[in-house]
């Protein structure tokens, strides 16, 4: 950026909310990315932005997005970084607005089940808040402590309770977008429309490419009067999925499902024996007491038709007392040659079987070790992980095989059908597949919408392939 472009953003927002200091711009350029992690250590980015900007509220928000599309400056939303694709990179350089500030709980409404926050808060911020009026947000991802509402909608993004209270799609309400143009769009707040498309959809998964989310309205519930935990252990990965699809076709929706491959569940409940060598499923029900009590009950009739044996409350409870816990993952990558990825991707439950055969396959080829979970389950269907490892002798090398794995596994998945991602989003990790995902003509109305309301195309370039 020119002086002058520095002095002109100055002017509209006040001198000591723009900054161009070298460390604080090469902070917030990085995300929880494992390429921009990696070279974090070695002091440098993918990609580093000019200057910083700090809007005090949703006029200045419209105000800079005016004025980078007028001088053709680009600009990325900035929150907390948590996310793990690359989408708040600033590739092109330019302004990062720093919305970590919209971080207030401005009402919430017991009756109708409202809580109006501003886009910056965390999410676990605003559930201390919610849980003192008796009520929950329902969204616990496994970045609960690092990323925003407005992050999380952006990236389309879910938590692992999503089998019961849906994903970040099904607790919005209302959301306030300022558009590229400095316009404000605000959405309608109801139960239900009929009035044409969803355009608070169009903002979903958007990754900051067509605006910046300033204001949501989110539905909540009250918090659930008891719960219940079980587990159970097959032999056969195919076992505990028809265990799943029959718990859904009774009307038995747990909170939180999730089947371990062996390894994962050596890795992660070593403790218990008895589960060894086994795909173990885990199970947490929440509700009334008498409702979470029936499903139990069906869910250990259901586990037993497929030779499932149970194993107790013990492999869940510990499942939910270390569900934030990736620092294995944070030493790998902190190490000098380390590698580890976490990708997610969904299919139906025909396509998963071989997926994962295949996923893990192609994985093993790069990393040393590797383990996978189902979660996130849906009447059709499921999000599949497959969580890969190795060591390389210096970080470059580790780097190559890096992108090598994402190769490896992305062509796996487009060939079997499935989606690309569940829930990380696209970012510039993935970008290179989504002509596959979409198609010609998808992608030509993704690149269309983000012509109307991006004309200048100055918001968030480079990402979501377009």
């Amino acid at each position: 950026m020119r002086p002058d472009q520095l002095d002109a953003l100055r002017d509209l927002v006040g001198a000591e909310r723009v900054s161009t200091d070298d460390a604080e711009l090469a902070a917030l350029s990085r995300d929880s990315s494992y390429r921009s992690q990696k070279l974090e250590r070695a002091g440098r980015t993918v990609a580093t932005a000019e200057a910083i900007v700090v809007p005090r509220d949703t006029d200045d928000v419209a105000r800079v997005l005016r004025w980078c599309s007028d001088n053709a400056v680009p600009v990325v939303p900035r929150g907390p970084g948590s996310a793990v694709v690359g989408s708040g990179i600033p590739l092109r350089g330019g302004v990062l607005l720093d919305i970590r500030g919209f971080n207030q709980v401005l009402e919430i409404d017991e009756h109708d089940r409202r809580a109006r926050v501003q886009g910056g808060i965390l999410l676990s911020d605003l559930e201390v808040e919610l849980n003192r009026h008796g009520l929950t947000g329902g969204h616990y991802p496994q970045s609960f402590y690092l990323a925003s509402v407005a992050g999380g909608l952006a990236m389309r993004g879910t938590g692992t309770f999503s089998s019961l209270y849906g994903s970040v799609e099904d607790r919005l309400a209302e959301l306030t977008v300022v558009l590229p143009t400095g316009e404000i769009y605000r959405s309608h707040n109801s139960p239900r429309a009929s009035t044409g498309p969803d355009l608070r959809q169009l903002f979903l998964g958007s990754e900051g490419t067509l605006g910046v989310i300033t204001e949501v309205v989110l539905k909540v519930l009250p918090m659930p009067e008891s719960r219940r935990y079980a587990s159970y252990a097959f032999d056969r990965f195919e076992d505990s999925l028809d265990t799943t699809r029959d718990l859904l076709a009774a009307g038995v929706v747990p909170a939180v499902l999730r089947i371990y491959d062996p390894a994962e569940t050596r890795a992660k409940h070593v403790h218990f024996a008895t589960a060894q060598g086994t795909w173990l499923m885990v199970l947490l029900f929440e509700g009334a007491a008498e409702l979470t009590s029936a499903q139990a009950r069906i869910a250990e009739q259901l586990a037993e038709a497929h030779a499932g044996r149970a194993m107790g409350e013990e492999p869940a409870r510990t499942w939910e007392e270390h569900r934030f816990d990736v620092s294995w993952m944070s030493d790998q990558v902190a190490r000098d040659g380390g590698v580890a990825e976490a990708v997610e991707v969904c299919a139906t439950w025909s396509a998963l079987p071989r997926l994962m055969t295949r996923m893990q396959e192609a994985a093993s080829r790069t990393m040393g070790r590797v383990m996978g979970h189902v979660s996130h389950i849906y009447s059709d269907g499921a999000s599949l992980y497959v969580i890969s490892s190795g060591d390389y002798p210096s970080d470059e090398e580790a780097l190559r095989a890096y992108d090598r794995l994402w190769q490896d596994l992305m062509q796996v998945v487009t060939e079997e059908g499935a989606i690309i991602s569940h829930h990380h989003g696209i970012g510039y990790e993935r970008a290179g597949w989504m002509a596959a995902e979409h198609g010609e003509v998808g992608m030509n109305l993704l690149r269309a919408i983000k012509q109307v309301i991006d004309p200048a195309g100055v918001m968030n370039p480079g990402k979501l392939g377009l």
